[in-house]
């Protein structure tokens, strides 16, 4: 199954990612390796994360205080947030 992202998403992925190369570029490494096996995982098993009302899901990362904020569809995959835990709740609700 494809997985698409918002622009909006990409963005919050590379603010989350810039922060984190600040504090140590090994922290930010190790962030993507996550981001990017959560993303597996999302690809494999769609509907195992919690649901966000009828159409969104949440996948919350391990290490790092964010979710992967997705709608799946029969086709695709479709990233609407990577949301911090406790920054601007529901700020991404208007995305999808």
């Amino acid at each position: 199954m494809k997985i698409r992202e918002l622009a909006a998403a990409t963005r919050d992925l590379e603010e989350a990612l810039d922060h984190y190369a600040e504090i140590n570029p090994d922290l930010a490494a190790a962030m993507l390796h996550e981001v990017r096996m959560a993303q597996s995982m999302i690809r494999r098993f769609p509907h195992a994360w919690h649901p966000l009302g009828s159409k969104l899901r949440r996948y919350a990362l391990h290490r790092y205080p964010y979710s992967i904020i997705y709608r799946a569809s029969q086709s695709e995959i479709l990233i609407v947030a990577y949301a911090h835990f406790r920054r601007q709740p529901g700020y991404w609700r208007q995305r999808s």
